[in-house]
């Protein structure tokens, strides 16, 4: 497919080139940029809420060609109500956003580990050409399970720690807090109450398709499955006031979308994890870092492996974060001691629980269910329309895995029943 097809022209092509050499320390001139070619960046879709395609330029210098790849980005072409929702959530705009003004910034006070793509190129809001993380050897790690070993979640932490301590860093030095120097960016845009957003339906719709299944699963039985149903929907409401910003703790940066597609790892030859960066920052916000930790640990974890290394796990993180704020001239201490970050953990608990709940009936959906919901406009015109429920459903009936894995988070969200 010709880059036109997307606005890429001539020009965009020898900017976002220049930029890449220049970044690699190549400042030679001398080339010409012969063609541009995009494809598809996988055979499956790499994520929800954006089109992704594979950009392959060609350049040639002294007589030598060289094949330049980059990730690109941008809003749905072929799904118009796709298109339309994300515009109305912003979340292509809030990614642009956040990864050019405040992970770039970022970024330089954590210069030994990748956070995030880097962006080259941005067009309208419409566009991002990036960095092919592939290219330089992360992948997303494909468990059938959609869950993590210790060592994948320990370097996730330590990339979270980066991104939290760094985005402190950057108050610090500029002496405000990250909604006065970048206004609006950092709005809430995933759970919204606003009566006419879209959003709010689809929290309605979460909240039936777990009626629907605590209905139809017998693992829950008499007067406890009635409790459930009665107080279901309160709970999972109570995910608003989490998202936002405490009075409590300090707050920062949050990814806030961080399920198994959204982060990258770098292995050596045996298969461990040196490296983790991490992408989609759609739905960023800016609470305390417990948020993100709780909602990693939820989302890529087994309660198995939770209650065996909760306590490390939570160790490792405050280790990661104290070394990058020391590394800045700064102390933990001032920020976070032991104790109040243990006591902000145990606060948004409730919150990871809630909200890896409430997406981990999309996003752990077998391989066989998303290509029914990629081959359906509607299924995918927002998070939760009325027919994804239904596939949900049918899903938890038909896949055991699926369904064990949404049992164990249910259970642990209903102890707060």
């Amino acid at each position: 497919m010709e880059p036109k097809r997307l606005g890429l022209s001539d020009e965009d092509l020898q900017q976002i080139v220049n930029d890449h050499l220049s970044a690699r320390g190549n400042n030679d001139q001398s080339y010409r940029v012969e063609r541009g070619l995009l494809e598809p960046f996988s055979p499956c879709p790499e994520g929800f809420l954006a089109d992704h395609y594979a950009l392959k330029v060609t350049v040639a210098s002294n007589g030598r060609t060289e094949e330049i790849g980059f990730f690109v980005k941008c809003l749905p072409t072929d799904n118009p109500v796709l298109k339309s929702y994300l515009e109305e959530i912003g979340s292509f705009r809030k990614e642009s956003s956040v990864l050019q003004r405040l992970v770039g910034s970022i970024q330089r006070y954590c210069p030994w580990r990748t956070v995030a793509p880097r962006v080259l190129f941005s067009k309208g809001e419409k566009i991002l050409i990036m960095n092919n993380l592939k290219s330089v050897g992360y992948s997303v790690i494909k468990r059938e399970s959609g869950l993590l070993e210790v060592t994948f979640v320990q370097q996730a932490l330590e990339t979270l720690a980066c991104l939290h301590a760094g985005s402190i860093v950057l108050e610090e030095k500029h002496g405000k807090r990250l909604p006065e120097l970048f206004p609006n960016v950092l709005n809430e845009n995933a759970w919204v109450q606003t009566p006419t957003s879209t959003r709010v339906k689809d929290v309605a719709n979460v909240i039936k398709l777990y009626t629907e299944l605590v209905k139809i699963c017998d693992h829950w039985h008499g007067a406890r499955k009635q409790t459930i149903l009665g107080q279901l929907a309160p709970l999972i409401r109570k995910i608003y006031p989490f998202v936002e910003p405490s009075r409590e703790f300090r707050n920062c940066l949050n990814h806030g979308d961080l399920w198994c597609n959204n982060i990258m790892f770098k292995c050596d030859e045996q298969g461990q994890p040196t490296g983790c960066a991490l992408v989609d920052y759609q739905l960023s916000r800016y609470v305390p870092p417990a948020y993100d930790i709780n909602l990693l640990l939820y989302l890529t974890t087994s309660r198995k492996l939770r209650d065996e290394h909760m306590a490390s796990l939570l160790d490792h993180y405050y280790k990661c974060f104290s070394e990058t704020l020391e590394r800045n001239q700064l102390k933990a201490s001032d920020f976070y001691t032991r104790e109040a970050f243990l006591r902000s953990c145990e606060h948004y608990r409730l919150a990871g629980l809630i909200h890896s709940t409430m997406i981990s009936g999309e996003v752990t959906l077998p391989s066989r269910f998303l290509e029914e919901i990629f081959g359906d406009l509607q299924t995918t015109a927002s998070f939760m329309p009325d027919k994804k429920v239904w596939v949900c459903v049918k899903a938890f009936q038909a896949d055991e895995c699926y369904r064990k894995h949404l049992i164990e988070l249910l259970d642990e969200l209903f102890e707060y029943i």
